[in-house]
């Protein structure tokens, strides 16, 4: 009550409790590519229960924890917590609370501080991020950098991870002009084409396409069989058919993959990345949500190549 200067509304000498129901704990991870990325709420960065070994058998490129807390400083305790998830498992981890809860807390014989952020990750360290005087945001840069697994059994290290690192912070201010209202020529929400788990299953086949074409493009049609309707696999393993919205963008998937023209000595990959970044008049809205997600996992596993090219073995 004190640090956060409220004594005026709460009552310093009372104990007070939130009136909320706390249901059984639960955690989501999401996994895009080589990004595989979890959050925490508040205290459950200090807690090592079932949850925190949850995390450390995933190994999640990075944690961010959600706050309603004081400034995020290196000397105090989110710091010391973040630093054990970066030592184990090696994720990359970001604390962030509100401005207002910052601006607030002012611990007796203590300076106000503006920092509403700490990143900490194995390689780099940590750091503060403050939210400078007139900004209104802060954007923050991170890098995907190949990492190297090592084993406790004594196998040889390989360079098949990934790490997660801070490369930029820079401070967004909101122009005093305004940018105006949206130009709309109907007020009707559009309905989208895939709903998001229908969109995130296409995604995963187009991260498959992409990786066929990279190192096996003779298995190409092999893999967009498997990704259609009918496909056998999915009865062994008890697993619904595509809805009809997602049984035609995985065909679609497997029209745009097979057009891509191929000059003699030219990789499919190449050829593949060429096509789906073209523009294509007439395109259906269908097709351009494929194509680019398409587009997005291409660019993706071209970024890694050249780091994986440079491995001797």
């Amino acid at each position: 009550m004190e640090q956060y200067h409220i004594g005026a509304a709460l009552h310093p000498h009372i104990q007070w409790w939130e009136a909320m129901d706390v249901p059984r704990k639960e955690i989501q991870f999401v996994e895009v590519a080589e990004l595989v990325l979890t959050s925490l709420v508040c205290e459950d960065l200090a807690h090592n229960d079932e949850i925190a070994q949850l995390i450390r058998s995933v190994g999640p490129t990075m944690v961010m924890n959600l706050l309603l807390d004081g400034p995020q400083l290196t000397s105090r305790w989110t710091a010391r917590y973040a630093s054990v998830l970066a030592d184990d498992p090696g994720s990359a981890v970001l604390t962030l609370t509100s401005y207002g809860m910052v601006e607030r807390s002012r611990p007796h014989g203590r300076d106000a501080s503006r920092v509403i952020a700490l990143w900490k990750d194995p390689t780099r360290g940590v750091g503060e991020i403050p939210l400078e005087p007139g900004a209104h945001g802060v954007l923050l840069t991170v890098c995907m950098d190949r990492a190297t697994r090592y084993s406790a059994d004594l196998r040889r290290p390989i360079d098949n991870s990934t790490s997660c690192y801070n490369v930029a912070v820079h401070q967004v201010r909101a122009s005093s002009a305004g940018s105006g209202a949206p130009r709309s020529s109907s007020t009707t929400p559009t309905t989208p084409v895939l709903e998001l788990d229908e969109l995130t299953v296409l995604t995963a086949w187009a991260e498959g396409v992409s990786e066929a074409a990279a190192h096996a493009p003779e298995h190409l049609d092999l893999l967009l069989a498997a990704a259609g309707a009918g496909a056998t696999w999915r009865a062994e393993l008890g697993l619904p058919e595509p809805s009809s919205p997602l049984a035609d963008a995985i065909e679609s998937l497997g029209r745009i993959a097979r057009a891509a023209p191929r000059e003699a000595g030219t990789p499919l990959f190449d050829a593949m990345l060429t096509a789906a970044n073209e523009d294509h008049p007439g395109e259906g809205t269908l097709d351009g949500v494929v194509r680019r997600a398409l587009l997005s996992m291409l660019e993706e596993r071209r970024t890694r190549q050249p780091t994986e090219a440079r491995d001797p073995r």
